[in-house]
């Protein structure tokens, strides 16, 4: 079963990250405050929704695999998961040291190796200090990657254990660990705060909602616009319950908010995700080549646009609207450019 419309959420997110992003590195106050528009002040969200497609994603591949091939389910499983997370990954490191961080080796080796080696580890989330040290959308990654590693050391229990239960398991563990984290960093700084309560233990609400679906769709017959519908219903109206509250409250000063927020917008991000895949796949279709084509370079956009915002901004005299343009611009050419030229060569190499 092919999820086209997949790549139209895909799309969504990647530039959702990178308008915010802009609007955030440079300060720029006159973007719109209402409307549709408003949505990018809180690209944010971008992250979360990336988080709910791998948690479907990545559990719905895994159980075909594991419940077609058992015995060589590890092999398979980790040669796609690495040829497509990796080679990007490592390209970005290096160019960012490079490009952004020149004095990267003049620094104690300690220090610079102590970097070198989360990062490379993917366990950079865990610290303040190398959260994002090495080309800052690369946290994430780090989540990313120990949510493969869960995947595959947990595949048999997941497979027989009920998508509901699952999801609920994984709700009270990252409230627990959010309250926690607030507990020992609720008194300083945000950064800290933020950097401890979205670690994997505090994102597995939103990893355990894409596998609730992805159980869901596996135990479906054939897809029921219908129930896409239903599913579109729903969003809407757990959308608005969510993002209204999260426009009244203060987030990082209400307990509440911090520890059980995130989890009204898994259910809401899961609904989204749900109505696009019951619904027709339409974004592969003409019209919306462009789009479905975002899609396939999301990753790299994600990846490439810290690159682009730090050339933009450092233009003399261009306005915030201007840092965007370009930013886009920059960022379009670069993950179409090493999409075709290296992410799909490795990757079709790989499958040979």
């Amino acid at each position: 079963m092919r999820f086209d419309n997949l790549n139209l959420l895909r799309a969504f997110a990647a530039l959702a990250v990178v308008v915010y992003h802009v609007i955030e590195k440079t300060q720029w106050t006159a973007f719109p405050i209402e409307g549709p528009l408003l949505t990018f002040r809180i690209g944010w969200v971008g992250v979360d929704l990336f988080f709910i497609i791998s948690g479907f994603v990545i559990a719905y591949s895994a159980l075909l695999l594991y419940r077609k091939q058992p015995t060589e389910f590890a092999g398979s499983y980790w040669r796609r998961r690495l040829t497509r997370i990796l080679p990007l990954y490592l390209l970005t490191m290096v160019l960012w040291i490079v490009l952004a961080w020149p004095d990267f080796f003049k620094q104690p080796a300690s220090i610079w190796a102590w970097h070198l080696f989360t990062h490379l580890a993917f366990i950079h989330s865990f610290w303040t200090d190398t959260h994002g040290s090495i080309d800052g959308a690369n946290w994430s990654l780090a989540l990313e990657m120990q949510f493969y590693l869960a995947v595959a050391l947990l595949i048999r229990w997941i497979d027989r254990t009920p998508g509901w239960r699952i999801w609920l398991y994984c709700t009270l563990i990252a409230w627990a660990w959010r309250a926690c984290m607030l507990v020992l960093y609720g008194n300083g700084e945000v950064f800290p705060l933020f950097a401890h309560v979205t670690q994997l233990p505090g994102t597995l609400d939103e990893f355990g909602a894409g596998i609730f679906l992805a159980k869901w769709v596996l135990e479906k017959r054939a897809r029921n616009p219908w129930q896409g519908l239903l599913w579109a219903a729903a969003a809407c109206v757990v959308g608005y319950y969510c993002m209204g509250h999260l426009w009244s409250q203060d987030y990082w000063v209400a307990p509440h908010m911090v520890v059980l927020w995130r989890t009204s917008l898994a259910v809401f991000l899961v609904c989204v995700l749900a109505a696009a895949i019951e619904l027709p796949q339409l974004v592969s279709g003409k019209w919306l080549q462009p789009v479905n084509y975002l899609g396939e370079i999301s990753y790299g956009i994600y990846l490439w646009h810290l690159f682009a915002i730090g050339f933009a901004t450092s233009i003399t005299g261009i306005a915030p609207a201007q840092v965007l343009i370009v930013t886009l611009a920059l960022t379009l050419l670069a993950a179409a450019c090493s999409w075709h030229y290296f992410e799909k060569p490795l990757m079709n190499t790989v499958k040979r």
